[in-house]
């Protein structure tokens, strides 16, 4: 009976212990995360170049498969337009590198395209920047993207809230 309860009191000690090293390790990454943006309709009054009404973004770890796959960070995004129902998104992600405190992220296949990502305090901004654009396809309709690009001022940069894990469907 006595090392029943001691090995109660040990497993309630072990268990706080080890969600705290679990905690420790997914704050020590700051680019882990979920973020978000609604857009609402002053904003977008005060915007009417602007078509993306509501923007996520998840970034999680990938394992880059060698020199010609790297990329330590996934960064999958997803695009509310207006007068659109569909969901947009980047399709299999992008693969996101660290260099000088941001990630610029690379989206391969047919639908190439490139953009930074930024900290700023606790949020987050996409940056499109020069020839930087980001093509977001909606489902499985693969002739129906739409391409953010700096051309339009209004898709230059996002700025966007730290969210919870499922919003970004985590």
């Amino acid at each position: 009976m006595r090392s029943a309860s001691l090995a109660l009191v040990a497993l309630l000690f072990a268990c706080p212990t080890a969600h705290a090293q679990d905690t420790e390790k997914a704050a020590a990454d700051p680019w882990l995360g979920c973020w978000t943006r609604v857009y609402d309709a002053t904003h977008l009054a005060k915007h009417p170049g602007q078509q993306v009404t509501q923007l996520t973004l998840s970034i999680s770890e990938r394992e880059p498969s060698g020199d010609k796959d790297p990329g330590k960070y996934l960064a999958t995004i997803t695009v509310k337009m207006r007068n659109g129902g569909d969901t947009y998104t980047n399709l299999d992600g992008a693969r996101c590198s660290e260099a000088n405190g941001s990630l610029t992220c690379t989206t391969d296949g047919f639908y190439l395209g490139q953009f930074s990502l930024e900290p700023a305090a606790k949020n987050m901004k996409i940056a499109l920047r020069g020839g930087d654009h980001l093509a977001l396809i909606p489902g499985v309709d693969l002739d129906a993207f739409v391409v953010l690009s700096p051309d339009n001022p209004e898709h230059a940069l996002f700025l966007l809230q730290p969210a919870p894990a499922k919003t970004c469907g985590s």
